[in-house]
């Protein structure tokens, strides 16, 4: 069967792919050419137990009670993206989805029961994030596109930016429909001029390629937003080897050549682990500068290539000055010396700290048991209850349940799923909105947007929908400390 694209985006009532909740999903289907097979645009419910954020809204003009009326419930709307992610030959692509729009899925699967990963592999299906595509662009290929920029001088990568400074029409902003069609229209433009280019950044989404091009060389061209402007999102690294014998057979170590390679030699083990995962301001107030040591991740479509295949040097590696062969030799040396202890360096302990389930997605794969147990729920229209082994799905079911088909619950049940929700959005839970912090935000939100009348009634919306809904769930006081039973 032929392969097809299916571009999408998330609208989102918040930034924390984990925590919040979608508030609308539009996707197109196109083949191979970019021509449009389908297209598909869903609203979901906003739950009980769930806060938005309010400036989420104002940038999206979305409200809960616009969710709420034109939506369907998130279990309703995972079952419909599992079938479209899943379809024989599907490439979903989003921009930054890997960072943003991929975990919005996982997570809207994980928390309905359904496989996280299987659409990123089954069927022979897969993922790209175009975002990467573009960054990919801006530093081997930049006169393919034109390219905004900011007050400071420095490009932006802002969708509707990008498609505006290249004549496809982007009519509404963090309108998820509108920010897919500009996405086509940019990857089209990219594929018509430079095929080439086009097909190598798409071919980087599949992990056995990206595996095929690091056997080629031992020093690549890695090209990533982490580098920043100044370094033209790019450097030079060599590589160190892999994390198979730490039981990770996607993931490979690399020092950064333009790093200050003598300053990882002089830290040990401890600061290095300390450093690496240090903001930039809090390096530059100690001043120290981060241990030049890369994971690179082969089922994230990172962007390598293998040093002596470039035909052409990117613009920020003729600018710089630099000794590769003395670089080589010092890291050799170094890396030969430090190997395992530079892998152990990512293998971090498991947090012991009992994890919301609801959040708990990469904290254990589900077991044959537990996945038999998913797929007999949802065979049987949750007239089965499952028997689940893993403690945090017999927490998610419960809460499942409440936020899917309430309908089905007893009368007990009900009572106990509604204290639930009361405590969700009445107490502090770390990440979450409660209605004393959504009622603050709003107060500071009004003051910013005085005098603009659609923002304003937006904000107003909210905290309507906010006070009704703790007004209705405010039914039986819940005492300090009380533990509810089915959570």
């Amino acid at each position: 069967m032929k392969k097809t694209y299916l571009w999408y985006d998330y609208e989102t009532f918040g930034a924390d792919p984990k925590r919040d909740r979608i508030s609308q999903f539009a996707g197109v289907r196109t083949d191979m050419d970019f021509k449009v097979v389908d297209e598909m645009v869903y609203y979901c419910k906003v739950a009980e137990d769930y806060l938005p954020n309010p400036e989420a809204s104002i940038i999206t003009g979305i409200t809960p009670k616009e969710s709420n009326e034109k939506g369907i419930t998130e279990n309703e709307l995972a079952e419909i993206l599992f079938k479209e992610f899943t379809k024989e030959g599907t490439v979903t692509i989003g921009y930054n989805s890997i960072k943003f729009d991929d975990e919005v899925t996982r997570n809207l699967f994980y928390r309905t029961f359904r496989d996280p990963y299987e659409r990123e592999w089954k069927n022979n299906c897969s993922r790209w994030d175009f975002m990467r595509a573009i960054l990919g662009v801006y530093v081997m290929k930049p006169e393919l596109l034109k390219w905004p920029l900011k007050d400071d001088g420095r490009p932006s990568f802002r969708l509707e930016e990008l498609s505006i400074a290249n004549g496809i029409i982007h009519e509404n902003a963090h309108d998820a429909k509108s920010d897919v069609y500009a996405t086509i229209g940019l990857a089209e433009l990219i594929s018509k001029k430079s095929p080439n280019v086009f097909d190598y950044f798409f071919n980087l989404r599949d992990k056995d390629f990206v595996k095929s091009e690091l056997s080629k060389d031992e020093l690549f061209l890695h090209i990533d937003f982490g580098y920043g402007y100044d370094r033209g999102y790019a450097s030079i690294i060599y590589k160190i080897g892999d994390f198979i014998n730490q039981g990770d057979k996607n993931a490979f170590l690399f020092i950064d050549i333009l790093s200050d390679v003598e300053n990882l030699e002089k830290m040990d083990f401890d600061e290095i682990k300390e450093y690496l995962y240090y903001s930039n301001e809090k390096l530059e107030e100690i001043g120290i500068t981060r241990p030049g040591l890369k994971q690179i991740r082969i089922n994230q479509s990172p962007l390598v290539i293998p040093y002596n295949n470039l035909r052409e040097k990117p613009k920020f590696l003729e600018e710089i000055s630099v000794n590769l062969k003395y670089k080589m030799e010092k890291i050799k040396k170094l890396s030969a010396k430090r190997k395992e202890e530079f892998l152990n360096v990512f293998t971090r302990e498991k947090d012991k700290v009992k994890i919301d389930a609801d959040l708990d997605i990469y904290g254990s794969f589900a077991s044959q048991w537990d996945k038999k147990e998913m797929a007999a729920m949802h065979r049987e229209n949750y007239q089965y209850i499952p028997k689940f082994k893993d403690k945090k799905y017999k927490e998610l079911y419960f809460r499942f349940i409440g936020r899917n088909m309430p309908e089905i619950l007893t009368e007990d049940e009900m009572s106990e799923w509604k204290r639930h929700c009361y405590k969700c959005i009445s107490n502090e839970r770390e990440g979450f909105q409660n209605i004393d912090s959504l009622k603050n935000e709003i107060l500071e939100l009004e003051k910013k947007y005085r005098g603009e009348k659609e923002k304003i009634k937006i904000l107003k919306d909210i905290k309507i929908y906010a006070e009704n809904l703790e007004k209705e769930l405010k039914v039986d006081p819940i005492k300090p400390g009380e533990q509810l039973k089915m959570f």
